[in-house]
């Protein structure tokens, strides 16, 4: 009997950080710990880094790096043609590779999906398929480029979209969402002929834990994110101003990197907001960051389910959100945090400022937060749940008798 072998599939990885890059390395190395042998399998977008190497007792294997490397200087559509031919040396890899893993777990559903779904067909491998960020609602033709899974593929057309679920049926796959919303999205895209499963983000209570509050925490806000369009913190800079007009001792400290840094800065500017604005960069160490505030906020205009709201309810901390899919289902209005609605800044000016003089209620929402994170999202306990869906995929296919599931226990 052979240890299982899984190859875990993000479309980048570090040092790109984001939601998806943590969660593939979180999961990979829970998996290792319990006898799994896991692999990241990624694109090889960061040249600099090496095509195979070792992270933290994890192998990682970058692949179609000298097609990558001119990506991004490329105009439009020959740098689409180049990704295109990225991705068939992706499925070239993956089919050349395939008798060295059990199953294929891919964490997107977009472009990136397609040559996963051609190897796992023809090699008659157990497919997941982990859609991580939602699709905004856009109203009418509107259509604004997103970072949100199905996007891509919705740019097929219907038939392309129709042939792809047929595969998904055929190939037994399993989708995995992290939100209730998720599976109305499927639906609106024709996109649920697999099996779909909810399993939601989890994070490590033990790494993101309560700490007692400080007096330079009483009117701080956190907010960490990746700073493009999807989180909205151009609406946060907006509503802060309307905050600072009534409680101008706040301090708002904004922890991340990414593509807008620049023009969120100049905002910060010509808002006249800079001294109660901190831009603390990339940060190694995020629960002591989430230890600087009272209050956490995620302003984003669509979400998956976000870790950075998971990680400052790990700590404790209360919350502000906007009322999109994976924040709406972490907290409830008035009980683990305040939800508003996007693009709303007098809504999320006017929670941030409840929050912060109402100290019993910023306490309550925390120790409300925490708890609910115990008991639903803790690290291990969804990755239980991933387990058991190794387990019962390799039933479907006839494997269980070959391939044992690691030092985990799952009978």
């Amino acid at each position: 009997m052979s240890t299982l072998r899984v190859y875990i599939a993000p479309e980048t990885f570090l040092p790109l950080v984001g939601g998806s890059e943590k969660q593939a390395f979180l999961q990979s190395k829970y998996l290792r710990a319990q006898g799994i042998e896991a692999t990241i399998i990624t694109m090889h977008f960061q040249t600099a880094c090496p095509a195979y190497e070792i992270v933290e007792g994890v192998p990682v294997l970058r692949v179609a790096g000298r097609i990558l490397a001119w990506h991004e200087r490329l105009p439009g559509n020959v740098r689409r043609l180049c990704y295109l031919l990225a991705l068939f040396v992706l499925g070239w890899q993956l089919w050349r590779y395939r008798h060295e893993y059990d199953i294929l777990h891919v964490f997107q559903f977009s472009l990136f999906t397609l040559p996963a779904l051609a190897v796992c067909r023809l090699a008659h491998k157990p497919l997941i398929v982990a859609m991580r960020c939602d699709s905004p609602q856009l109203q009418g033709n509107q259509r604004a480029h997103s970072w949100a899974d199905l996007d891509g593929l919705a740019r097929l057309g219907r038939s392309a979209l129709h042939l792809i679920n047929c595969q998904l049926r055929l190939a037994q796959a399993c989708i995995v969402i992290l939100n209730t919303h998720m599976s109305e999205s499927l639906s609106r895209y024709g996109l649920d002929g697999a099996t779909i499963r909810l399993i939601p983000n989890g994070v490590d209570t033990t790494s993101f834990s309560v700490y007692a509050e400080s007096a330079e925490q009483a009117l701080t806000v956190v907010c960490v994110a990746r700073f493009r369009h999807q989180k909205g913190l151009d609406v946060l800079l907006c509503a802060w101003r309307l905050l600072v007009e009534q409680l101008p001792e706040a301090r708002l400290v904004l922890v991340g990197d990414g593509p807008l840094l620049a023009s969120l800065q100049k905002l910060t500017v010509d808002l006249g907001i800079t001294a109660s604005v901190e831009f603390a960069g990339l940060c190694s160490d995020v629960a002591r960051q989430y230890q600087r505030g009272r209050v956490a906020v995620l302003p984003s205009r669509w979400e998956g389910m976000p870790n950075a709201l998971l990680e400052a309810m790990a700590c404790g901390r209360a919350c502000v959100a906007t009322r999109v899919s994976g924040s709406e289902d972490l907290l409830h209005q008035g009980e683990r945090g305040l939800l508003v609605e996007p693009e709303d800044r007098d809504g999320l000016a006017s929670a941030l400022w409840l929050l912060l003089t109402e100290p019993e209620l910023a306490l309550r929402c925390g120790q409300a937060a925490r708890q609910h994170i115990e008991q639903q999202y803790a690290f291990e306990r969804i990755m239980d749940r991933h387990i058991e869906l190794y387990r019962e995929l390799l039933q479907r296919c006839g494997y269980s008798e070959q391939v044992e599931i690691g030092a985990a226990g799952i009978n």
